[in-house]
């Protein structure tokens, strides 16, 4: 892969999610990849090593911090964007102690996605 095309993986559970953010990314030049799950989520990281991934975390059978759970159990380094409805709580307490880049909330806003790419990328 070229160096001047940064990789995102996005991972959500709703498909309409990560297509809206997918087109976004790839008119601002990344190359993306979309994950429906956490373990297709974490395949991906592993193959493809993007450099920043926006994950959902409340996804049914394996949910955004158990995802950030496996990645630190596996030594995989990765900047990781949180994407939650939730305002506060244990959820993302137990997330920026295993090391998120940072939040984004959903419903994901274009300003907001543009504002957190160039603090992350």
């Amino acid at each position: 892969m070229p160096d001047d095309k940064k990789s995102i993986l996005v991972i959500d559970d709703e498909e309409g999610a990560c297509d809206f953010i997918k087109s976004f990314l790839e008119g601002r030049d990344y190359i993306v990849f979309t994950a429906l799950n956490g373990p297709s989520g974490i395949n991906i990281i592993k193959e493809k090593k993007p450099s920043l991934v926006f994950l959902d975390v409340r996804m049914p059978d394996m949910t955004g911090i158990d995802v950030l759970k496996t990645l630190k159990d596996d030594h995989i380094n990765i900047k990781v964007i949180l994407m939650t409805g939730i305002e506060a709580g244990e959820e993302l307490d137990k997330a920026k102690e295993l090391g998120i880049s940072g939040i984004i909330n959903k419903p994901v806003q274009l300003q907001a996605l543009s504002e957190i790419l160039k603090q992350n990328t």
